[in-house]
């Protein structure tokens, strides 16, 4: 701070103006003084506001680690049940198979035993099948895909297409037919028509590969013998059957 004499006595006194300068930088200072404690009290609340959305994300992850442990709770749980499920499933077509074996089996029996009363003349499993009398296919158990195939052989002269072979019956033309008759059809139905109608065919049946899928081939022998195949009455074919029919298969002993 600088002094300048007195033009009265000559003592030195304070320069006015340059009170005024430090007056004037006080002045500035306590300004910013006041924007600090502004600026303070502002980031003190962005603060509170930041600690109080941080306590609510730890609350939403506290909620959503107990959803994800329920969830994998719950996925253990199904994929338990899933292959307690898949064992059964496993253990039933197991079964399904083995029963369906034993019924082809049987069915292949009783027109083994039908053939005893034409001894004159040799005939497949399949023609005695379709001679057959409906009292006596209830009392022989077929399955619903044998019994299908039955009633395809029967209408062999209407399905079947003329081949160098003898008579073609395609997986199309069976599907559409059992589609027909019993409303619906699955492949794995057509499949097991298809194979059972080979089976029971003998040698003169053969499944066939074809540009659209598989053929049965019934040769001209066979296909004539099912188109003009007479039904045998119910009273000449129980007396055969009576111990072929009376016991049902057992499976699994």
């Amino acid at each position: 701070m600088k002094f300048k004499p007195n033009e009265i006595d000559g003592r030195s006194i304070v320069n006015t103006d340059e009170t005024s300068d430090v007056l004037e930088v006080v002045s500035k200072l306590c300004d910013q003084q006041t924007k600090l404690l502004e600026t303070i009290a502002q980031q003190g609340e962005r603060i509170t506001h930041l600690e109080a959305e941080i306590t609510e994300k730890d609350e939403t992850i506290e909620q959503v680690h107990e959803q994800v442990t329920e969830l994998e709770d719950e996925l253990e749980t199904y994929r338990a049940a899933n292959e307690r499920d898949k064992a059964e499933i496993r253990q039933d077509v197991t079964e399904n198979a083995r029963q369906t074996e034993a019924s082809e089996k049987h069915t292949e029996a009783v027109a083994r035993k039908v053939e005893t009363l034409d001894g004159r003349e040799q005939r497949t499993p399949l023609e005695q099948i379709v001679r057959l009398p409906e009292e006596i296919i209830h009392k022989a158990k077929l399955t619903a895909n044998q019994r299908r195939a039955r009633s395809i052989a029967m209408e062999i002269g209407g399905l079947a297409t003329t081949v160098p072979k003898g008579k073609r019956l395609d997986s199309t033309t069976i599907k559409q037919e059992l589609k027909q008759v019993y409303g619906s059809a699955h492949d794995q139905t057509v499949a097991r028509v298809m194979s059972f109608l080979d089976r029971l065919g003998g040698d003169r049946t053969e499944v066939v590969h074809t540009g659209q899928g598989k053929a049965v081939i019934f040769d001209d022998w066979l296909a004539r013998r099912l188109q003009t195949a007479e039904q045998l009455t119910a009273e000449a074919v129980d007396s055969v059957l009576t111990n072929v029919v009376s016991v049902t298969p057992r499976t699994g002993s």
